[in-house]
């Protein structure tokens, strides 16, 4: 005597490495102690477009403005850890930039460092720092 076949149900269709990738919470975040300003503040890592507009906002005539630099990373990077809000907007650039330089420095480098930017990124990714390709600047 036969059994009949068990009914089966279609194996759950793979998720495509597209989908994994597109769908990845790849957001890296650290709360920052910042001692000079008597707070926490959470710095997130910045999507694609974020650095790109970050980019953006820290240059002047095309070219990267050092003076930007470090409020522009502190604008696109930090948050309220508490709610999960925004701190700054481009508006507060002038202002962050009469902040303490070492307290722009404490979270700019941490944003640099949760967005893959610090010196050690290359390494961590299993390449010589020496052989990555830094931007290049036209005088």
């Amino acid at each position: 005597m036969t059994m009949p076949d068990e009914p089966t149900t279609p194996a759950p269709a793979a998720v495509s490495l597209r989908d994994r990738i597109l769908n990845a919470p790849d957001i890296q975040h650290e709360v920052v102690t910042v001692p000079e300003w008597g707070v926490d503040v959470q710095v997130r890592s910045m999507s694609a477009r974020e650095r790109a507009d970050m980019f953006q906002e820290a240059a002047t005539g095309g070219e990267l403005d050092f003076v930007k630099l470090f409020p522009s990373l502190v604008i696109a990077c930090t948050y309220d850890p508490a709610t999960g809000e925004k701190l700054f907007t481009a508006a507060d650039l002038d202002r962050l930039l009469e902040k303490s330089g070492s307290a722009l420095e404490l979270v700019a480098t941490a944003a640099m460092r949760v967005s893959g930017m610090d010196k050690d990124a290359a390494a961590r990714a299993g390449k010589d720092s020496s052989s990555a390709t830094a931007p290049s600047t036209t005088s």
